[in-house]
C-alpha cells in the first residue's frame, strides 16, 4: 500500500500545481499582446479557457484519488489494531487458564480490510491431549466472539504422542 510519507508527498504538489497554474495564468494576462498560436489550431481553442476546466478536472480528480488512499490506508491500520488486540485478548485468556499454562500455543488474528468479512483467528501450538485442545478453541473462540461477533477459528493444534516409557 502507499505509505504516509508517500500522501504527505502528493498533498504538498497540490499547491504547487494550482498556484503554478495561477502565475503562468496572470503573467499571460498581464502580456499586451496575445500568444502567437501555431497554424493549423483554431482559436476558438484558444479562446474559450477549456485548458482551466480540464487542470480543474485534474487536480480534482488527483484529490479524489488521494483521498481515497488515505481512507484506505486508514481502516488498514484499524483492523490490524482490531487483530492485534484479539490476538492479545486471547494470549491473556489462555495464560489465565492454570490448565493451559505454559502450553506452546499461539494465537494469530488476521482482519480482513473489509468489515463484512469475519477475522480469521489461527491457533498453532502442541497440546498434551483431544480435551486440552477443545479447551484451547472453546476459550479462543469465547475471547475473540466477546470482542466481536464474528470470528473465524482455524485449528492449527497437534496433540502430541504420549511418551513411552522404557
Amino acid at each position: 500500500m502507499i505509505s504516509a510519507h508517500s500522501v504527505r508527498a502528493l498533498l504538498a504538489f497540490v499547491p504547487v500545481l494550482l498556484f503554478g497554474g495561477l502565475r503562468a495564468v496572470v503573467a499571460t494576462a498581464q502580456s499586451p499582446t496575445p500568444p502567437p498560436i501555431a497554424p493549423g489550431l483554431g482559436t476558438a481553442a484558444a479562446a474559450d479557457g477549456s485548458g482551466w476546466i480540464v487542470a480543474s478536472v485534474l487536480v480534482v480528480g488527483l484529490l479524489v484519488v488521494v483521498g481515497a488512499l488515505v481512507k484506505i490506508y486508514d481502516l488498514r491500520g484499524k483492523r490490524e489494531t482490531e487483530a492485534v488486540h484479539i490476538q492479545a485478548q486471547i494470549s491473556d485468556a489462555l495464560l489465565r487458564d492454570p490448565n493451559l499454562f505454559g502450553l506452546p500455543v499461539a494465537a494469530t488474528a488476521h482482519a480482513p480490510l473489509w468489515s463484512g468479512t469475519p477475522v480469521a483467528v489461527e491457533l498453532t501450538g502442541e497440546v498434551p491431549d483431544p480435551s486440552v485442545r477443545d479447551a484451547v478453541r472453546r476459550i479462543a473462540l469465547a475471547e475473540a466472539r466477546r470482542i466481536r461477533p464474528d470470528v473465524e477459528i482455524l485449528d492449527h493444534l497437534s496433540v502430541r504422542a504420549p511418551a513411552r516409557v522404557a
